[in-house]
């Protein structure tokens, strides 16, 4: 029997309520043991020494864009959840804006099939909210939630036509699916460069204005109240936005929120000398906002931290700043960028823990992850005293121009499993 411990770390589990200083026993793909005795009759054949590190629930990243199929000389799906494994990541959802469109039953089939003989991270799909994500036709939903499809989405592109929206949030209801969706006013962020600020006048910029997001966001918090569907907004990034979501979560509405590394680390004077890096979609905001975005995961505001990874060719990047393409990757700097905000904004290891693991999961109603006798051994293990520096050129992916580099970090996985696989290298 391959037995494997993992010793004498720190075992912070939101979902057990459980912070202690002791050992993890693996045995073949669950957990056999928890605490702090010491067994001399289980000898493991690896010891692992967790001194000094956090020994977590495997972090799950609900946000994900893989560019199989359609770009897979840029990163197929194998590498994808291979560098997910080693940045910590146990389970991660992908987005459906590949090429062809996730939005049938058969694709997520297909895709499913396919990551199942691959080493690496779980995956998971959301199905598109319209065919071939056009915005013009409900896709068949029912047909991809028999599938497996945990949630539907769409791309970078907000569902305009507010009856449609209202068509997708009640199936979506009687599927006890949730909706997630990128809210931006179409007609205020089309054929713009960045947030709408000083910055962007000194650059000769177009500036898209934050309420273009909270517009939307507004109108889809009033079909949420209308159909009772479950809603998750996603890549949030304004003060304004924060603010709807935290009145429509004291009006009890099913609603569920996530934020990605760059809207609480960065602000839009990065921008300052045209880097492409920064290009993002949301685009990056104001210190207000960015200060809020803070303060909107520190009172749970926003619940889940995700790295809004959107591999993005050199060739698309390497343009006058207006014309490159919009993302960056992220599945390689999550863990570490959020913990920086215990290092940075006092916000509590069980608080970022939570948002990188039962967060999302009660998100999408996945099993909640758990450091407990006989759960699977899907464990992240984290030195956050391990200082150093984000390096693109580090990256697994084949896209590695990132908006972090050279940005000093303070953690650093050190271990993962996946149904008891080690994952790092």
């Amino acid at each position: 029997m391959t037995r494997t411990l993992l010793k004498n770390g720190r075992i912070i589990c939101p979902a057990e309520n459980l912070d202690i200083i002791g050992d993890i026993i693996i045995e073949r793909d669950k957990i056999a043991y928890v605490g702090t005795e010491k067994f001399e009759n289980k000898r493991p054949n690896l010891i692992i020494e967790c001194d000094g590190c956090i020994i977590m629930p495997g972090a799950i990243d609900m946000r994900v864009q893989s560019a199989d199929p359609g770009a897979e000389h840029l990163e197929p799906l194998s590498d994808l959840l291979s560098a997910a494994g080693n940045a910590g990541i146990t389970q991660l959802v992908s987005l459906p804006a590949t090429s062809p469109a996730v939005d049938s039953a058969v694709m997520i089939d297909s895709l499913k099939l396919r990551a199942s003989s691959y080493k690496g991270a779980l995956f998971h799909l959301y199905g598109a909210m319209t065919k071939a994500l056009e915005n013009k036709q409900m896709a068949e939903l029912g047909m991809m939630a028999k599938a497996g499809a945990v949630g539907f989405a769409n791309d970078l592109k907000s569902v305009e036509d507010s009856l449609l929206m209202r068509r997708i949030m009640t199936y979506a209801k009687m599927l006890n699916k949730p909706v997630i969706h990128h809210c931006a006013d179409p007609y205020l962020t089309n054929e713009t460069d960045m947030n709408e600020s000083e910055t962007a006048i000194r650059l000769g910029l177009i500036g898209v204005p934050a309420v273009a997001e909270t517009i939307m966001l507004q109108r889809d918090l009033n079909l949420v109240a209308l159909t009772g569907c479950r809603y998750h907004a996603a890549h949030i990034s304004t003060a304004s936005s924060v603010e709807a979501l935290r009145r429509a979560k004291s009006q009890g509405l099913h609603v569920t929120a996530d934020t990605s590394p760059a809207y609480f680390l960065l602000n839009d004077r990065a921008t300052g000398d045209y880097d492409t890096a920064f290009r993002l979609d949301p685009p990056l905001r104001d210190e207000k906002d960015r200060l809020s975005i803070i303060e909107g995961i520190k009172d749970g505001t926003i619940d889940v931290i995700v790295s809004d990874h959107r591999p993005i060719e050199l060739d698309k990047k390497m343009l006058p700043f207006g014309q490159a393409s919009a993302g960056a990757p992220g599945i390689e700097t999550l863990l570490p960028l959020a913990f920086s905000l215990y290092h940075t904004s006092n916000i509590s290891l069980s608080k970022i823990i939570n948002a990188l693991t039962v967060a999302p999961a009660n998100a999408i109603s996945l099993t909640i992850p758990r450091l407990a006798i006989g759960e699977q051994a899907n464990i992240t293990v984290v030195n956050l005293s391990s200082s150093n520096v984000v390096r693109g050129a580090n990256f697994m992916s084949q896209s590695q121009i990132t908006p972090f580099e050279h940005y000093p970090i303070d953690s650093k996985v050190v271990g993962c499993f996946v149904n008891g696989i080690s994952m790092t290298k």
